[in-house]
């Protein structure tokens, strides 16, 4: 999943800019590519939820669960939230009605949601491994 959402930085990064060289198709190429690994990203994490569930961990399962399951969602909220910020953003730029700073704004979000990616798998998964 890190290597995924990596990935996924770097699509971003090339529909920023390909936003700022003024070349609309291929920012959209990178936009679309961007939100395909951030569903991948999500495929991938609620698989990893099934898995768990099917171990008998659950949001009621103690502390690990809450913390795991209350960290992991809003991630995963968020991720999400961005794939649909990237798609609004694709559209209304294709048409014109969006300039290569709301591309670019829009990247920062995502980086943002990539960051904190990097702050939940030491705290979460790391600090868990021995369990």
């Amino acid at each position: 999943m890190t290597f995924v959402l990596i990935t996924s930085s770097l699509t971003m990064l090339g529909a920023v800019d390909a936003s700022k060289a003024g070349d609309k198709p291929k920012t959209l190429r990178f936009l679309a590519s961007t939100m395909v690994l951030g569903l991948i990203f999500a495929g991938l994490h609620i698989r990893e939820w099934f898995g768990l569930f099917d171990a008998g961990i659950k949001l009621s399962s103690g502390l690990f669960g809450q913390t795991f399951f209350s960290i992991t969602g809003l991630h995963l909220l968020h991720v999400i939230t961005g794939v649909v910020a990237l798609g609004v953003v694709a559209r209304k730029y294709s048409s014109g009605s969006l300039t290569p700073g709301h591309v670019e704004t829009t990247g920062l979000y995502w980086h943002f949601v990539d960051l904190v990616w990097m702050f939940v798998v030491p705290l979460v998964y790391l600090t868990n491994i021995a369990r």
